[in-house]
This record gives C-alpha cells, structure tokens and sequence, in this order.
C-alpha cells in the first residue's frame, strides 16, 4: 500500500504539474498583458517579500516530520499527540507574528520597494502586501495538518488537493482579469483557495485519519531541542529564498518594476522547471526519515540517491535541452513583446544551475534525517551572502542577465563544496554518483547536436510549430536515451505500466 502510495503520489505530481504548468503558461501572459508591466512588475516585487516573512516558520515543518517518525517507530500515541499540540499552538504564535510584521512593513512602502517605484506603484504594493500577508499567517497552522498528511503517506488526497487548488485559481482567475479585474483579486481569490484547501486538509486528518491532538502540556524542553535542530534547517531556507528571490528585489529596487516583469518570465519558468524536480524528491522524504529511523545501512541512502539522481538528469535534461532548441521564439512569444528576448539566456543560466543542483536534492533531505545539515547550512548561507555581494554590481551592470549570473555562480559553487561533504562525513559514495551520471552522457551528444541545430536554424512563429518541433525532439531524445543511457531498472519503469496497459486492453 505504501509503495501504491508513493507511485499513485508521483504519477498525480506530474499530472498536477504538467497541468498546472500548461494552465500557468496561459495564465502569466494574461496577467502581464492585463496588469501591464507596472503592476505586474509590483505583484512580482512583493512576492520575495512574503517569501521572506514565511521564514518565521524556521523550518519547523522538517522537524515535525523528524520527531513525529520517531514517536510513530515507537508507536508512543501520546507523545504523537502532544508532538501535534505543541506544533499547532507554535504556528499559531509565529502566524500572530506574521501578521504584526507583514502590517507594520505595509506601512512603510517607500523605505521596502525603494526609490525606483511611484507613488501609485507603492500604495498598490502596500494593499498587496496586507491582504499576501494574511493568506501567509493563516498557511502556518494549516501546514501541520498537511505535513501530518505527507507524514502518512497519503499522497492520493494530497496531490489530488493540490491539483484542484493550482488548476482552478488560474481558471478563476483568467476570465477574471479578462473582465477588468486587478492585482488586488488575484491574492484574495488565492487566499479564497488557501482557507478552502485549509478546511478539507482539517477536516480529512481530523476524521479519516483520526489525528490526535493534546494540549495539556507545551514540552518547552523538546521544542528548545527541535529548534536547535531545525536552526540549520532554517537558514537552509533562508539561503533558498535568497538565492532565488533576491534578483528580483535588487531589480526592483536599482532598475524599477520593468526590469522585474521581464527577469519574471525567466524566473517563473525557472519554478516550473524546480517543481518538476522536486515532484519525485518530496514524495521520498518520509522514506528517507524512515530508512534512517530504523538504521538500515547507508548503503540503501546510496542507491536511492543515486536512483533518483539519474531520473531526475534524464527528465531536467530533456527540458533543458527542449528549451535550447525551441526557447528564443517561446520566451518572445510568451512574454508577448522583443523585450523579452533577453529571457532567452536568462532562463539557460537558471535552468542551468537548478539542474545540477537538484539532481543532488534528496542529498539534503538524508542530511536532515541524520541531524547532519548544519555545516550544509553554515555552506549555503555563506554562498547565498556571495550572491548578494556579487548580484549588485552585476544588476547594476547587465541588468536581468546580471541578476542571473550571480545566481548560477552562486549555486554551482555551493552544489560542489557539498559535494565533498557527502562523500566524506554522511558516507554517500559520491564518485559513483557522478560515474552513474557519467554513463547519461553519450546518450545526450545526438539530442544536443539536435537542439542547437533546430535553435540555429529553425525560428517557429507560434505555438503550434513549437509543439511540433518539440515533439521531434523528444522523439529524438526518448529514443537516444533508450539506446544508450537507460539502465534495466528505468527501462522497466516505461515497460511494465506498458505491459500492464496493454494487457487490461486484451481483456
């Protein structure tokens, strides 16, 4: 059932994923067309800031998944239950929190957004930035109720939530901004989906999986233990934030909400992109946590990072190289202006750092199982500081293209000094991970050599001839790939759903 689990939850990641990805792609060019760079550009602008504010989690979440693991191997239900109280009453501090520092920054738009905004632009960002910072505060309480529903494997409900929250807001909201509708609609129709989403999240913990709650006693010892443990976690995700959001404050603030609508298109694919790669990894976490728990051999940590590693290059390399060959005319397209163009590199460079760096994300989450993730943070912390310091004089000189430079340098930096700590204190066989990699790569020469002919040679005019081309060269891809880079097991995970296909067809 567990298994079924994980592979209903992966296959409802990429329905979900491709679908809301698809739906997006005709959503952003709506947006910006309807709001207009300016407002646009100031939506974009406080987004990093939410982003930031939603820190005061401190990464307590990979904590509840640590500590409510142990207590469930023990099966010790009171300790569940007061893991589950204590966890609920904190959010609702920190959510408290929130909202005082959300409302008290929304105050003080001129000295937050910088210099290069309006007046309009500002007040706009301020009325933003409130109703974004209640939607923030009310998700802190909900997440305990969606981590205890990944914590149980239940990635059916889960996935189907979540594919119903990200296809409908959009589909909400088209006609919406079609009608003459703003930014402003947008984040309460988003905080609409986020008390929805919310309520059934409650409601299915509460009643199917009977989550049991204590309040009697708030465990101050053990939450002082959990945030020592989720210290190095939080400046985990602190450094994420920075390394992902920061160009587009730094655009804000040197270049104005222009240089932001078009850093945003690259950025916005840059998520698909990250949530494609991610869509396999999270659903891997209670297995990690669980194979660490129980003190299997690292040995099984190897094979499934490295398991993981090779799917998750063969899928982020098949994107990358797709946009190679097709992403001068789609960025142009999309983003509905030449302005864009610059995108084009932009969007290599990102996807060029995300690659390398989350073919190695389930690394990380074995440092956090293990208690390990504390020179990994000191690490990142000390890159995403360097990206700051490096991102400013390059925004100041190349603009969006700066911004994106400073980011990629930064990431592949940071990606090769774990690299050493992997190997040589958590005990994962990194130079047979790379040789794992390695083996990949003959199978990439012919779809490369394809992608930079078709991007040399073939200049598509609209979205159908974008599709096609596509189309070849994932055929070209798929093909190449079969032949000389898939091992027995990733052919079998094609093969057997084949087979099986196949056979109710018989029937």
């Amino acid at each position: 059932m567990r298994i079924n689990q994980i592979k209903i939850g992966a296959i409802l990641s990429y329905v979900s994923l491709g679908m809301s990805t698809v739906i997006s792609l005709v959503y952003t060019p709506i947006m910006i067309q309807r709001l207009g760079d300016s407002e646009f550009g100031v939506y974009q602008t406080v987004l990093p800031i939410i982003s930031y504010l939603n820190l005061l989690s401190m990464g307590l979440g990979s904590a509840y998944v640590r500590y409510y693991s142990r207590a469930r191997a023990e099966n010790n239900k009171a300790e569940m239950a007061k893991l589950n109280g204590m966890f609920l009453m904190t959010y609702l501090v920190l959510g408290a929190v929130l909202l005082a520092i959300g409302f008290t920054l929304s105050n003080h738009g001129q000295i937050i957004f910088g210099q290069k905004l309006t007046d309009e632009e500002v007040m706009l960002g301020e009325k933003l930035l409130r109703i974004m910072t209640v939607n923030a505060a009310l998700t802190f309480p909900i997440s305990v109720f969606e981590s205890h529903v990944t914590i149980n494997e239940q990635y059916l409900f889960q996935k189907v939530v979540a594919l119903l929250r990200h296809v409908l807001n959009p589909l909400i909201m088209i006609p919406l901004l079609i009608l003459g509708f703003r930014s402003v609609t947008m984040t309460v129709v988003a905080l609409v989906f986020t008390v929805l989403s919310g309520a059934v999240n409650i409601g299915y913990c509460l009643v199917k999986l009977k989550m049991p709650i204590s309040f009697r006693r708030y465990d101050f010892a053990l939450m002082r233990e959990m945030i020592g443990f989720t210290f190095y976690v939080f400046i985990g995700i602190l450094v994420d934030n920075l390394n992902w959001s920061i160009a587009r404050l730094l655009l804000a603030w040197i270049h104005g909400t222009t240089a932001v609508t078009i850093y945003t298109v690259a950025a916005q694919l840059n998520v698909y992109y990250q949530s494609f790669a991610t869509a396999i990894s999270n659903l891997l976490i209670p297995r990690v946590n669980r194979i660490v728990a129980e003190g299997q051999p690292t040995t099984e940590l190897d094979k499934l990072f490295i398991r993981v590693g090779r799917l998750q290059f063969i899928s982020l390399g098949c994107i990358l190289l797709g946009f190679v060959a097709v992403g001068q005319s789609f960025v142009v397209l999309w983003g509905g202006d030449a302005k864009f163009a610059v995108d084009y590199p932009i969007t290599l460079l990102l996807f060029f750092a995300t690659l390398w760096a989350n073919i190695q994300m389930l690394g990380y989450e074995i440092l956090r199982a293990k208690n390990m993730h504390k020179f990994s943070s000191l690490v990142y912390l000390g890159i995403a500081l360097a990206n700051v310091v490096l991102s400013i004089p390059l925004c100041m000189q190349w603009g969006e293209l700066g911004a994106a430079i400073g980011t990629t340098v930064s990431t592949i930096a940071g990606m090769l000094v774990m690299n050493r700590y992997y190997h040589r204190h958590v005990g994962l066989n990194i130079p047979r991970f790379w040789l794992r990699i390695r083996h990949l790569l003959p199978a990439m020469i012919l779809p490369t050599v394809a992608a930079v002919l078709m991007a040399v040679y073939l200049r598509p005019q609209g979205y159908i001839q974008i599709g096609l081309i596509l189309i070849v060269f994932v055929a070209v891809y798929g093909v190449s790939m079969w032949l000389f880079g898939l091992d027995r097991y990733e052919r079998r995970l094609i093969t057997v759903p084949l087979q099986k296909i196949a056979a109710k067809l018989k029937r």
